[in-house]
């Protein structure tokens, strides 16, 4: 387009000459011949005219186009967390901890466990031994917040030397705290003299 236009501009520039030339010389033959190029040179620069604005148009078209699919390629990437709210699974594992989001201590350890499985071990967070794997670890490293049955199903073990710590509550009971716990209280920065007062507490309402 910007040859044809240039092409339109160089023609018009001789035509005029040749027609400046033809008056001055009394040349009525030229002269007409002149007009008549001037008009079809009018006419040429219409059409440029027109397809100069149709492919302003069509540019718009496409830079709407383009804005379209950069939006919905963005629409998946808010997919996820739709989904997450309609995973049955997640609704379902909800439903038996209605502690999450309540209990502080429960819901650090959950998520550190989600961050450990999901990051180092590659678990799949949308399958069913993910979220068993949660609750199995979680009743290993904090079995003081379940229930003896909940313990039982998740087969605890609790090693009472080696790695284990033997803090003192405030009260006339010592606590032994298992490697696991030690271990969360260091990740989640709880004192250990604090966390074992948490842990005697629960021990002392259950007896």
């Amino acid at each position: 387009m910007s040859e044809y236009e240039g092409r339109i501009v160089s023609q018009e520039t001789q035509v005029k000459r040749a027609y400046a030339d033809a008056h001055e010389s009394g040349d009525v033959e030229k002269m007409a011949e002149a007009q008549s190029a001037i008009s079809q040179i009018a006419i040429e620069k219409e059409r440029l005219r027109i397809q100069k604005a149709r492919a302003a148009t069509n540019q718009q078209a496409a830079q709407v186009q383009q804005q379209q699919r950069q939006a919905q390629a963005q629409q998946p990437q808010q997919a996820p967390a739709n989904q997450a709210q309609e995973d049955p699974k997640l609704k379902q594992w909800l439903s038996k901890n209605e502690w999450f989001g309540k209990d502080r201590v429960l819901t650090r350890a959950a998520q550190a466990i989600h961050e450990q499985l999901v990051l180092e071990e590659a678990f799949d967070p949308s399958s069913q031994e993910y979220y068993s794997e949660i609750d199995k670890r979680l009743r290993v490293e904090i079995p003081n917040k379940f229930t003896k049955d909940d313990k039982k199903n998740a087969q605890v073990i609790t090693p009472s030397s080696g790695n284990g710590r033997s803090l003192k509550s405030g009260r006339k009971k010592s606590v032994e705290l298992t490697p696991g716990q030690v271990s969360f209280a260091k990740k989640m920065r709880i004192p250990l003299e604090t966390y074992a007062k948490e842990v005697a507490k629960l021990e002392n309402r259950r007896d």
